[in-house]
Protein backbone atom coordinates (compact mmCIF):
# COMPACT_ATOMS: atom_id res chain seq x y z
CA UNK A 1 0.00 0.00 0.00
CA UNK A 2 3.07 2.26 -0.31
CA UNK A 3 1.67 4.56 -3.41
CA UNK A 4 -1.75 5.16 -1.24
CA UNK A 5 -2.04 9.12 -1.84
CA UNK A 6 -4.23 10.71 1.22
CA UNK A 7 -5.45 13.86 1.36
CA UNK A 8 -8.04 15.73 3.63
CA UNK A 9 -11.77 16.00 2.24
CA UNK A 10 -14.60 17.06 4.04
CA UNK A 11 -18.00 16.11 3.65
CA UNK A 12 -20.58 18.80 2.72
CA UNK A 13 -23.74 17.45 3.58
CA UNK A 14 -26.84 17.95 1.02
CA UNK A 15 -30.30 16.95 0.63
CA UNK A 16 -31.13 14.16 -2.79
CA UNK A 17 -34.01 13.60 -5.60
CA UNK A 18 -33.65 9.71 -5.46
CA UNK A 19 -34.37 7.38 -2.51
CA UNK A 20 -31.68 4.14 -2.84
CA UNK A 21 -32.86 0.64 -2.53
CA UNK A 22 -31.43 -0.73 -0.13
CA UNK A 23 -31.51 -4.71 0.36
CA UNK A 24 -32.71 -6.69 3.34
CA UNK A 25 -28.25 -8.05 3.83
CA UNK A 26 -26.56 -4.69 2.76
CA UNK A 27 -26.21 -4.28 6.90
CA UNK A 28 -23.64 -7.43 6.36
CA UNK A 29 -22.62 -6.72 2.85
CA UNK A 30 -22.71 -2.97 3.48
CA UNK A 31 -22.43 -2.96 -0.34
CA UNK A 32 -23.25 0.41 -2.62
CA UNK A 33 -23.68 0.29 -6.31
CA UNK A 34 -24.25 3.38 -8.19
CA UNK A 35 -25.77 3.69 -11.65
CA UNK A 36 -24.57 6.82 -13.64
CA UNK A 37 -28.31 8.76 -14.61
CA UNK A 38 -31.81 8.26 -15.57
CA UNK A 39 -34.35 9.47 -18.20
CA UNK A 40 -37.63 10.26 -19.40
CA UNK A 41 -39.24 7.49 -21.22
CA UNK A 42 -42.29 7.22 -23.31
CA UNK A 43 -45.39 4.62 -21.76
CA UNK A 44 -47.18 2.07 -23.89
CA UNK A 45 -49.97 5.15 -23.20
CA UNK A 46 -48.26 7.22 -25.08
CA UNK A 47 -47.62 9.86 -22.43
CA UNK A 48 -44.10 10.26 -21.54
CA UNK A 49 -42.81 9.37 -17.80
CA UNK A 50 -40.52 11.07 -15.19
CA UNK A 51 -38.61 8.66 -12.88
CA UNK A 52 -39.80 9.58 -9.40
CA UNK A 53 -37.49 9.53 -6.08
CA UNK A 54 -38.71 6.25 -5.82
CA UNK A 55 -37.04 5.42 -8.87
CA UNK A 56 -34.31 2.98 -7.61
CA UNK A 57 -36.59 0.82 -6.32
CA UNK A 58 -38.74 0.88 -8.96
CA UNK A 59 -36.50 -0.45 -11.44
CA UNK A 60 -35.03 -3.31 -8.58
CA UNK A 61 -39.00 -4.11 -9.17
CA UNK A 62 -38.89 -3.88 -12.65
CA UNK A 63 -35.36 -5.21 -13.71
CA UNK A 64 -35.75 -8.48 -11.97
CA UNK A 65 -39.04 -9.05 -13.32
CA UNK A 66 -37.61 -8.33 -16.75
CA UNK A 67 -34.36 -10.03 -17.30
CA UNK A 68 -33.04 -9.09 -21.02
CA UNK A 69 -35.10 -5.96 -21.56
CA UNK A 70 -32.41 -3.41 -20.14
CA UNK A 71 -28.78 -3.88 -20.86
CA UNK A 72 -27.57 -2.42 -17.95
CA UNK A 73 -29.66 -4.25 -15.56
CA UNK A 74 -29.05 -7.58 -17.79
CA UNK A 75 -25.31 -6.99 -17.57
CA UNK A 76 -25.29 -6.27 -13.76
CA UNK A 77 -27.29 -8.99 -13.27
CA UNK A 78 -25.05 -11.25 -15.01
CA UNK A 79 -22.30 -9.90 -12.97
CA UNK A 80 -23.87 -10.23 -9.79
CA UNK A 81 -25.05 -13.76 -10.38
CA UNK A 82 -22.00 -14.75 -12.17
CA UNK A 83 -24.43 -16.49 -14.72
CA UNK A 84 -25.33 -15.68 -18.24
CA UNK A 85 -29.17 -16.29 -17.32
CA UNK A 86 -29.71 -16.13 -13.83
CA UNK A 87 -32.91 -17.23 -12.71
CA UNK A 88 -35.33 -14.67 -11.17
CA UNK A 89 -34.37 -16.41 -7.42
CA UNK A 90 -30.53 -15.90 -8.00
CA UNK A 91 -31.39 -11.84 -8.76
CA UNK A 92 -33.48 -11.35 -5.86
CA UNK A 93 -30.85 -13.38 -3.67
CA UNK A 94 -28.02 -11.42 -4.91
CA UNK A 95 -29.62 -8.15 -5.12
CA UNK A 96 -30.60 -8.19 -1.62
CA UNK A 97 -26.85 -7.92 -0.57
CA UNK A 98 -26.60 -4.08 -2.06
CA UNK A 99 -28.07 -1.14 -1.43
CA UNK A 100 -28.51 0.75 -5.07
CA UNK A 101 -28.82 4.54 -5.79
CA UNK A 102 -28.30 6.78 -8.88
CA UNK A 103 -25.70 9.48 -8.89
CA UNK A 104 -27.31 12.54 -10.99
CA UNK A 105 -29.98 13.09 -8.99
CA UNK A 106 -32.62 14.33 -11.55
CA UNK A 107 -33.63 13.56 -14.93
CA UNK A 108 -31.25 14.04 -17.78
CA UNK A 109 -34.02 14.38 -20.87
CA UNK A 110 -35.52 11.90 -22.79
CA UNK A 111 -34.35 8.30 -23.71
CA UNK A 112 -31.00 6.80 -22.85
CA UNK A 113 -28.90 8.35 -25.88
CA UNK A 114 -29.41 12.02 -23.51
CA UNK A 115 -25.91 12.46 -21.91
CA UNK A 116 -25.79 14.39 -18.34
CA UNK A 117 -24.88 17.82 -18.41
CA UNK A 118 -22.62 19.63 -16.86
CA UNK A 119 -24.96 20.79 -14.11
CA UNK A 120 -25.63 17.64 -13.56
CA UNK A 121 -22.53 16.24 -12.75
CA UNK A 122 -21.40 19.42 -9.98
CA UNK A 123 -24.60 19.27 -8.37
CA UNK A 124 -24.49 15.39 -8.08
CA UNK A 125 -21.00 15.10 -6.05
CA UNK A 126 -22.22 16.70 -2.69
CA UNK A 127 -25.54 14.39 -3.03
CA UNK A 128 -23.01 11.38 -3.01
CA UNK A 129 -21.13 12.57 0.03
CA UNK A 130 -23.73 13.01 2.21
CA UNK A 131 -25.29 9.97 0.78
CA UNK A 132 -21.87 8.03 2.38
CA UNK A 133 -22.13 9.49 5.58
CA UNK A 134 -25.86 8.27 5.71
CA UNK A 135 -25.21 4.48 4.86
CA UNK A 136 -21.73 3.90 6.19
CA UNK A 137 -20.68 1.41 3.02
CA UNK A 138 -17.45 -0.27 2.87
CA UNK A 139 -17.41 -0.61 -0.65
CA UNK A 140 -19.18 1.08 -3.52
CA UNK A 141 -19.13 0.52 -7.08
CA UNK A 142 -19.68 2.98 -9.53
CA UNK A 143 -20.98 1.83 -13.00
CA UNK A 144 -19.62 4.34 -15.40
CA UNK A 145 -16.49 6.21 -16.24
CA UNK A 146 -18.04 9.76 -16.87
CA UNK A 147 -19.80 9.43 -13.55
CA UNK A 148 -16.26 8.39 -11.92
CA UNK A 149 -14.05 10.83 -13.46
CA UNK A 150 -16.68 13.65 -12.46
CA UNK A 151 -16.72 12.17 -8.42
CA UNK A 152 -15.72 14.55 -5.97
CA UNK A 153 -12.15 14.99 -5.24
CA UNK A 154 -11.57 11.72 -3.45
CA UNK A 155 -9.37 11.38 0.27
CA UNK A 156 -6.66 8.70 -0.88
CA UNK A 157 -6.33 6.96 -4.13
CA UNK A 158 -4.48 3.61 -4.48
CA UNK A 159 -5.01 3.08 -7.67
CA UNK A 160 -6.79 4.81 -11.19
CA UNK A 161 -9.86 3.11 -10.69
CA UNK A 162 -9.82 2.35 -6.41
CA UNK A 163 -10.01 5.77 -4.66
CA UNK A 164 -11.60 6.03 -1.05
CA UNK A 165 -13.85 9.01 0.45
CA UNK A 166 -13.42 9.43 4.08
CA UNK A 167 -16.08 9.87 6.24
CA UNK A 168 -16.15 12.36 9.20
CA UNK A 169 -14.98 9.83 11.66
CA UNK A 170 -12.17 9.15 9.66
CA UNK A 171 -13.38 6.00 8.38
CA UNK A 172 -12.41 5.66 4.31
CA UNK A 173 -15.32 4.32 2.31
CA UNK A 174 -13.48 2.57 -0.69
CA UNK A 175 -14.76 2.73 -4.60
CA UNK A 176 -14.08 0.70 -8.09
CA UNK A 177 -15.03 2.73 -11.63
CA UNK A 178 -16.51 -0.05 -13.41
CA UNK A 179 -16.87 0.59 -17.45
CA UNK A 180 -20.61 1.38 -18.19
CA UNK A 181 -22.65 -1.99 -18.95
CA UNK A 182 -24.64 -0.59 -21.42
CA UNK A 183 -21.86 1.73 -23.09
CA UNK A 184 -20.58 -1.09 -25.32
CA UNK A 185 -17.22 1.45 -26.16
CA UNK A 186 -16.26 0.95 -22.82
CA UNK A 187 -15.60 -2.71 -23.47
CA UNK A 188 -18.08 -4.36 -20.11
CA UNK A 189 -17.28 -7.67 -20.14
CA UNK A 190 -19.18 -9.47 -17.59
CA UNK A 191 -17.21 -12.36 -16.71
CA UNK A 192 -14.26 -10.35 -16.33
CA UNK A 193 -16.06 -7.40 -14.14
CA UNK A 194 -17.72 -10.14 -12.12
CA UNK A 195 -13.77 -11.34 -10.75
CA UNK A 196 -13.14 -7.85 -10.36
CA UNK A 197 -15.95 -6.92 -8.04
CA UNK A 198 -15.42 -10.18 -6.12
CA UNK A 199 -11.83 -9.56 -5.77
CA UNK A 200 -12.70 -5.78 -4.49
CA UNK A 201 -15.51 -6.69 -2.03
CA UNK A 202 -12.96 -9.69 -0.55
CA UNK A 203 -9.99 -7.25 -0.35
CA UNK A 204 -9.50 -5.65 2.71
CA UNK A 205 -8.33 -1.81 2.50
CA UNK A 206 -6.68 0.55 4.58
CA UNK A 207 -9.97 1.88 7.20
CA UNK A 208 -8.62 5.03 7.91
Amino acid sequence: MSNLEVTQKSAPMASRYFQPWIGSGFSQSRTLLISESAYDWPGEDGNMYTPQPTHPQESMEWNIDHFGKNRYFSQINRVLCMKPAPTREEMQYAWQEQAYTIYVQESVGVMPSVRPKAAHWTDAGPHLLTLLEELRPLKVIITGRDAWNRMPGCSARLLDDIQAYRLQDGAFVWCLALPHPANRNEGFAWERIGESIRWFRSTQFPER
